[in-house]
């Protein structure tokens, strides 16, 4: 009930044993705990509590084996909203309501699209199944169903409504079906995919049980606030990591890709140092500015695993930190932790280190087009492995670590200890790292960023992740670095994701969009300020991704620009009308390109300002009329400023009241400062 409302009606709950679903509603038993499903499950019990939180409530499913004989554990459905009277309502005309969509991992498609499976273009359906996070929006009113902690299970929500398919002439105002399923993670699919969630195996020992990971259901009435209170309330959950800043700086992959060397960083460091005072502020908490050594420092080509460095980077790692460190920069280093090439020396030396196919040889990766292991960290020696590699990495001056490819960690796959499920297994090598960076009982100096990471399971054990596909791809030829390949469509890939995923802010982690740049000719002038605003106004990480030394003045200039670059590290910016711009035709990997976008997003700042971001992402150029309610939550007279103008502070647009027209070339934005006038001294 939320109010006077029934949001859900005739629910249940189920649990896969030995291969056969039981439902709760099938076989259920009397429980002596008031809001309890209680039910035989076969030969075990399981019983499913209702505890109220937030103002919605959590369930949580417990299986107890009182048997004398072990059981196999297959998955869960903590909730079941399918078949007869069960029913969903959100609102009062699911026709007009959109869902959103999340993917299981940083690179994953996330957006919005329209609820109903009858609302599509072309011939493909949008994918109505959400990770980790499910929201349904009607207008003002919105249902979330949000995992809080992703302790165990891969948690994955799926709906159907389809305004035709029922009986009677007027539209239905029941979603006939929602299911929260947890299993194992999936294994990735080429093309950049992840795959269905795994069906576990896991063995209930006489006399023992699990229990789910718990989910938290809530209904409001005041937009994305439903969204955002449930994300926080998952953060708290999950032990959620802050650190005292937003790390910015410099990334050497988009660029320099592979072909990186020592000197590329050192004369970066220098260039950053010299050249950049915009973006060199000493943060409160002394974490500098980082220069971030990506790809490519390992023996060629991407031997991971081999963590030493390679000829060009001939005088060691400790000596480049030192190099880095004399500007006065914090220097990061990139890694995929637990990929394992299959070419390497630790590939070669140590087979029994990892994960296992089913018929136990090495696990390869499905997702990448060369061979590479993963990884088991439930092995002994692995985790004796990762203590020392990142220790040493440590004391050699390393205070950024950008983890990559974790996905493959959580696999479900033959590992040493055959009990821990693949998200377990991702959590424990995590905190291994993480206990080597940052010592227990001493102040957390090192920042970990995620990377191609489940987006619940991290949360806890990163200061940071990614929210999206990489924006662009570096390109060599004769292994030296050569123009990267950029595009608008990468750019409007990267503001759908953020969109979708911006209340992981604060929540889970702070956001990385990945990197701002302003490369020509590959991107016009307004689409570089487009990247950058999408990157600034994101609330996360800040990284440059150009070979600084070489970009056109002009364009050094728009990466300069105090003004943007004043607002890295504050609230994020959130569409305006999220849920009511769906994507027609939603796709499910981060090379789909988004047909439709909010236009106007806004940050409300404390002190009354408002920070408006208006975008073009067509080809064509538009009017655009700014009405000052949306943006601010009230009419009333503002001084406009103009924040992508060179003067500093910005360029008065003078005072206005109520709208503002504006008129806005193809792929380009218009960035304003709307400080409310002083109100007039009463006569």
């Amino acid at each position: 009930m939320a109010g006077d409302r029934t949001v859900v009606r005739h629910a249940a709950c189920a649990v896969k044993l030995n291969g056969e679903w039981f439902a709760s509603t099938a076989t259920a038993l009397p429980h002596p705990e008031p809001g309890a499903l209680h039910w035989q499950a076969g030969p075990a019990l399981a019983t499913a509590r209702l505890i109220p939180h937030e103002g919605g409530v959590v369930i949580e499913c417990e299986l107890n084996n009182p048997g004398e004989a072990p059981l196999t554990f297959n998955g869960w459905r903590p909730i079941v909203i399918e078949g007869g009277s069960a029913a969903l309502q959100v609102g009062d005309e699911p026709w007009r309501a959109s869902a959103l969509i999340n993917g299981y991992q940083s690179w994953d498609y996330a957006g919005i699209h329209p609820l109903d499976e009858a609302i599509t273009e072309g011939d493909r359906k949008p994918t109505a199944a959400s990770w980790w996070t499910a929201a349904i929006c009607d207008g003002e009113a919105m249902f979330v169903a949000q995992v809080l902690r992703a302790s165990r299970f891969a948690t994955v929500f799926r709906w159907h409504y389809h305004r035709d398919e029922h009986a009677g002439d007027s539209l239905p105002t029941d979603i006939p079906t929602f299911v929260a399923e947890q299993h194992g993670s999936p294994l990735s699919e080429p093309e950049q995919r992840s795959g269905l969630p795994q069906e576990l195996r896991l063995e209930v020992a006489p006399q023992t049980g699990l229990v789910s990971d718990p989910i938290l259901l809530l209904y409001g009435e005041d937009g994305t606030a439903t969204l955002r209170k449930a994300l926080t309330a998952a953060g708290h959950a999950a032990g959620a990591l802050s650190f005292p800043t937003v790390p910015r700086g410099w990334c050497s992959w988009y660029h320099l890709g592979l072909a990186v060397t020592e000197s590329d960083i050192t004369r970066h460091a220098a260039f950053l140092a010299k050249r950049m005072p915009e973006l060199v502020k000493t943060s409160a908490n002394g974490f500098r500015p980082v220069i971030q050594l990506d790809d490519g420092w390992m023996p060629r080509w991407q031997r991971w695993g081999d963590w030493v460095a390679n000829e060009f980077f001939a005088a060691g790692l400790h000596a480049l930190a030192t190099r880095v460190h004399r500007h006065r920069l914090e220097v990061g280093i990139w890694l995929a932790p637990f990929h394992v090439a299959a070419d390497s020396k630790l590939a070669q030396t140590h087979p029994e280190w990892l994960l296992k196919a089913n018929d136990g040889t090495p696990l390869v990766d499905p997702r990448l087009s060369r061979a590479y292991h993963i990884l088991d960290p439930t092995h002994p020696q692995v985790q004796k492995f990762l203590d020392e590699l990142f220790r040493g990495l440590r004391k050699d001056g390393f205070t950024y670590f950008k983890l990559d490819f974790l996905y493959g960690a959580a696999y479900e796959a033959g590992r040493y200890d055959a009990e821990v499920t693949g998200t377990q297994a991702l959590r424990s090598g995590l905190k291994r790292i993480f206990d080597a960076v940052n010592p227990p009982g001493k102040p957390e100096k090192a920042y970990l960023l995620a990377c191609g990471a489940p987006m619940m399971p991290v949360a806890g054990l990163v200061h940071g992740a990614r929210t999206g596909g990489d924006v662009g791809i570096p390109q060599m030829e004769d292994g030296k670095a050569t123009a990267p390949q950029l595009g608008f469509p990468l750019i409007l890939s990267m503001a759908r994701n953020q969109a979708a995923r911006l209340f992981l802010d604060r929540s889970l982690f702070a956001v990385d969009v990945d990197v701002a740049m302003a490369a020509a000719p590959q991107l016009t002038p307004h689409e570089a300020q487009v990247m950058i605003t999408v990157a600034a106004l994101s609330g996360g990480i800040f990284m440059l991704g150009d070979d600084l030394e070489t970009l056109p003045a002009d364009r050094l200039a728009l990466l300069r620009n105090p003004n943007v670059l004043g607002l890295v590290g504050g609230p994020a910016a959130e569409p305006v009308h999220l849920f009511s711009a769906p994507e027609r035709e939603a796709h499910d990997h981060w090379f789909a390109s988004p047909q439709e976008l909010p236009p106007l997003w806004v940050r409300r700042d404390p002190d009354g300002t408002t920070i408006a971001a208006v975008y073009n992402w067509s080809d064509a150029a538009k009017p655009y009329r700014l009405h000052f309610g949306e943006a601010t939550g009230a009419g009333g007279t503002f001084t406009i400023t103009d924040l992508w103008s060179t003067r500093r502070g910005g360029r008065a647009l003078g005072v206005k009241t109520d709208t503002l027209r504006l008129t806005l070339p193809p792929h380009s934005v218009r960035l304003l400062k709307m400080k409310p006038t002083a109100a007039p001294a009463p006569a």
